[in-house]
């Protein structure tokens, strides 16, 4: 699915590497890897062990280049799963970032579905862009809507079975969002409050849902009163925390580490059209 093979040493350690590479040097020695598909354990010339296998969404994610701090899965499964995005639906994302969300709701979306993400920013769309091509959530050659630029992608791989259901765009929520009869709009933005005008014109009233992103406590109160006020509904507000368990010999028991606040997520309803009196009689 990807234009990438995870090559992983006896120690634990991740290599990403692009399809063609053939051979491939660390310090426990020299892989070679020339007509050697996924899926199989292989010695370096030193006699070290490493597997190699197709990489997840997450192998990707956590190597790609960042522009700023991107969500983790804890909360990006969150998202996902609380505003239930499906196949075949249609999301619109603000603002991209480095695209690390985007991926995940490509792939929730499916091939029958479609992601539309909003930046005000080229530049990060231009490092976004060149992580989301390399997943096939984008062809090569595909431009960024607003942003007058073509692009030279002759150095990336076309992954024949990608999802190619990501259509970027360089615009402000704030001001306008194009797309009607959207299912799902996702906000990472400091001021999302400022977007639930537009967000409510555009969301399908008979299922639209909205979800918000934000690190303080009272971006969440600003945001939920706009949403009261424009009359969404089955409002929640969700704090996750993960704490990863470390399993030996000696026992089991909590890591000494873990992730804590990172952001708060906030999903609503958009308000269903109210049924005019002709039809109620």
């Amino acid at each position: 699915m990807f234009a990438y093979k995870l090559l992983v040493d006896e120690r634990g350690k991740r290599y990403l590497l692009k399809k063609d590479v053939k051979k491939f040097g660390t310090d426990l020695g020299i892989v070679d890897l020339e007509n050697v598909e996924e899926g199989v354990e292989l010695k370096s010339h030193k006699g070290h062990t490493f597997y190699l296998v197709e990489p997840t969404m997450f192998d990707i994610l956590k190597r790609m280049k960042r522009t700023v701090t991107t969500l983790l899965p804890k909360d990006i499964g969150f998202i996902i799963s609380i505003a239930g995005i499906r196949e075949g639906e249609t999301v619109v994302e603000a603002g991209t970032g480095s695209g690390a969300l985007t991926m995940y709701l490509s792939n929730a979306v499916g091939k029958t579905g479609k992601v539309i993400t909003y930046d005000i920013r080229p530049e990060f769309a231009k490092v976004a862009r060149k992580n989301l091509l390399r997943v096939g959530a984008i062809r090569k050659g595909q431009k960024i809507i607003g942003l007058d630029e073509d692009f030279d992608d002759e150095d990336e791989i076309e992954i024949e079975d990608g999802l190619f259901n990501v259509i970027q765009k360089i615009g402000d929520v704030r001001e306008k969002i194009d797309e009607k009869d959207v299912d799902v709009i996702v906000l990472d933005l400091p001021d999302p409050w400022n977007v639930v005008e537009n967000a409510k014109k555009a969301l399908n009233k008979k299922r639209g849902r909205i979800v918000t992103y934000l690190p303080y406590i009272e971006q969440v109160k600003k945001t939920v009163e706009k949403l009261k006020e424009e009359g969404f509904w089955d409002i929640h507000t969700y704090e996750l925390i993960e704490r990863e368990i470390e399993v030996s010999e000696k026992g089991v028991r909590p890591s000494t580490r873990m992730i804590g606040h990172t952001g708060y997520i906030t999903v609503a309803r958009v308000p269903p059209k109210p049924v005019d009196e002709k039809n109620e009689e």
